[in-house]
């Protein structure tokens, strides 16, 4: 009786210590989301080192959209392209996360930036999805937006549609 009661207490004990095992799913959401997360903050703060440093040999920076812009650049097109968006705004460059969607090895960043461009105040939502290869780094990065208000605010076209009757 004396060691069932023993054997009773020492199980009690024993699960109030255990924390909950994780899963290779969870292990691997909660790394993806800590490398993205450390990258997107590194870019929005102008550490590139940082950024490169959570990044695969053969990344890629893809723009969405229409534009002459968009298309998809290597880390050397990418440093030039920034370069670039940075000579088109007027002051600092804002941009607020404002969440996170994670499954495995892909993540997508959601952030309002809110800047002034040589054509008035921009304002754009941003989608930034992010892939990461089997060593952890990533691979691709993707960056979905209004690039109809890029081409507003930042090349200063006007971009007014006109109307087409139907005869």
């Amino acid at each position: 009786m004396k060691n069932l009661l023993l054997l009773s207490l020492f199980l009690i004990l024993s699960s109030c210590n255990n924390k909950p095992i994780k899963s290779q799913k969870e292990i691997l959401t909660e790394t993806t989301k800590a490398t993205v997360l450390k990258a997107f903050n590194a870019q929005m703060a102008g550490e590139i080192e940082v950024m490169k440093s959570q990044l695969a040999e053969e990344f890629t920076f893809v723009l969405t959209g229409q534009l002459d812009i968009s298309k998809t650049y290597s880390w050397d097109e990418f440093l030039e392209f920034a370069g670039y968006f940075g000579s088109l705004l007027i002051g600092d460059v804002g941009v607020e996360y404002k969440g996170i969607i994670v499954e495995g090895k892909t993540a997508i960043v959601f952030a309002e930036g809110r800047m002034e461009g040589i054509g008035g105040k921009y304002e754009n939502d941003y989608a930034i999805k992010y892939t990461l290869n089997d060593d952890g780094k990533i691979i691709e990065q993707k960056e979905y937006l209004s690039d109809l208000l890029l081409a507003q605010k930042l090349y200063d076209q006007d971009l007014c549609g006109k109307k087409k009757t139907i005869e």
